[in-house]
């Protein structure tokens, strides 16, 4: 075996910053001679094929580091110190800066290395929050996997444990992780100005402390946005501390989750347990894709809840929401208003039934283009329903039900009503004409009312309701009370 002198690697590098100014042959990757490898034995690494330099190793919190330095971020109110290292074998690593952060497991993560490859790792380890990014690249004479980059300025991952450290650091994340979150009286859970792209997972128990005030218990907004919870997870609302009988009225109870300002994101897998009043309240958004949802009022059945509605949704587009159960007492599902909205595979029990409205005397006084179907409404109140307000204006148009089940419903199977009252929500008993319901779409709604329920209840305004189709229809039980009123002709009661 030849030794080689120090000039002679000198002489090397020399040669080789020649040789970096003629383009490599493709596959070569300006590693693979012999040359390369003989430098490589002397300490020397190729660098993006354009000569060589030596690697320097320097310790840093008990890290090795090669190349690159070490980074300090500011996140979520606590300090996290993160080393990185590459580590490059056999002359044809590619090295450079490691300025990108990759989603890894939470913790402290750790190094690794890997032949002819760029593969680096780095961790960071915070007071109040835990955050762990692990990267592997590939180059010639190796594989690996890696993940997307953060955007500049922000961190992939942050846990939090606080609702302030949520505050002070979510701006900073495109990856938190909630840890047993426990949000103080009077303070919501703020998730809103999330970055583009943010993933937002709920993890162990998230529970809220008690105060009279209106809420929300959760704020999010954004675009992009993912909001899952874990297996296992649950949002524990406490309801029963604010539940007095009287819902919006008496004790001032916090809503509980605004989805206002969404913009192409999705909630998905939440376990919710005893909201104060409403769950969901969905406005101002677009492109919201909500599903894998468990709504479980139960306890408020027995327990003074109401006006606990399951998802209400006013001034939006784009909006689907499927594959959820609620039990609650009052609306499954309430639109205000909005456009091109689809509900489905879902399961009601326990409250107001499946609504449109109530529509009328509020900025926004549209409902058009909803598809409400596969649904099954068992120990409801009401089944099918749309409530528009007397003596407002405003249209509902293009809507469809079908494919409903009913069990055990007490009031009414199917109800259009144009004589609600908002407030108390009583019927006046004189429909108005104010607000159109047009190309209305009622078909396959089957099943059983209770004994003093009636199958079905329309009220409408004189010439208000027209256009609509009614086919496959069947609801038993109950007793033909009033019949209909200024209903459509081929409609029957």
């Amino acid at each position: 075996m030849v030794k080689l002198s120090h000039s002679f690697v000198l002489l090397a590098l020399a040669s080789m910053a020649v040789l970096a100014s003629v383009p490599a042959r493709a596959g070569s990757h300006n590693g693979n001679s012999s040359l390369e490898k003989r430098a490589a034995k002397h300490g020397y690494n190729a660098v993006n094929g354009a000569g060589f330099r030596r690697h320097v190793r320097r310790k840093h919190n008990s890290h090795d580091q090669e190349g690159d330095g070490t980074q300090n971020e500011q996140q979520g109110g606590a300090e996290q110190d993160g080393g990185q290292s590459k580590n490059n074998e056999g002359g044809n690593g590619k090295s450079g800066k490691a300025s990108k952060n990759y989603q890894g497991a939470s913790g402290d993560g750790s190094g690794s290395s890997g032949k002819g490859t760029t593969d680096g790792s780095s961790s960071s380890n915070a007071k109040g929050s835990t955050t762990s990014t692990t990267a592997k690249g590939t180059g010639s004479g190796g594989s690996g996997s890696s993940s997307d980059s953060a955007p500049a300025g922000a961190t992939s991952g942050c846990t939090f444990s606080t609702a302030a450290q949520v505050a002070a650091g979510k701006d900073k994340c495109t990856t938190i992780v909630l840890n047993n979150v426990q949000v103080p009286a009077k303070a919501t859970l703020d998730l809103s100005g999330l970055r583009s792209g943010t993933q937002v997972l709920f993890q162990g128990q998230t529970t809220f402390g008690y105060a009279e005030w209106e809420g929300p218990l959760i704020l999010v907004g954004g675009s992009g946005v993912t909001v899952t919870g874990a297996s296992g997870s649950v949002i524990d609302c406490g309801g029963d501390r604010w539940w007095d009988g009287k819902g919006d009225s008496g004790k001032k109870k916090p809503k509980f989750f605004a989805a206002h300002s969404l913009s192409n994101s999705h909630i998905t897998s939440l376990n919710v347990k005893d909201t104060p009043v409403q769950a969901f309240s969905i406005a101002g958004s677009s492109g919201l894709t909500i599903s894998g949802i468990t709504i479980d009022n139960s306890l408020g059945d027995t327990k003074g809840a109401k006006n606990t509605d399951g998802f209400d949704i006013g001034s939006s587009s784009g909006i689907t929401i499927s594959d959820v159960t609620i039990h609650n007492q009052d609306d499954c599902l309430a639109i205000n208003s909005g456009k091109n909205i689809q509900f489905s595979k879902a399961q009601c029990t326990g409250g107001h039934g499946v609504s449109i409205g109530s529509v009328g005397g509020r900025d926004d006084n549209v409902v058009d283009g909803v598809t409400i179907e596969s649904v099954k409404i068992s120990n409801s109140v009401n089944g099918v329903r749309i409530k528009t307000v007397a003596g407002a204006k405003g249209t509902v148009s293009d809507v469809t039900y079908s494919s409903i089940q009913l069990e055990n419903i007490s009031k009414y199977g199917i109800t259009i009503q144009q004589d609600y009252t908002l407030g108390s929500g009583e019927p006046t008993g004189r429909p108005t004409n104010g607000v159109k319901i047009q190309n209305l779409s009622i078909k396959g709604v089957q099943g059983s009312v209770g004994s003093s329920a009636v199958p079905v209840h329309i009220v409408c305004g004189s010439g208000s309701c027209t256009d609509w189709q009614w086919s496959g229809n069947e609801v038993q039980g109950g007793q033909k009370a009033g019949g209909c009123l200024n209903a459509p002709q081929g409609i029957t009661c």
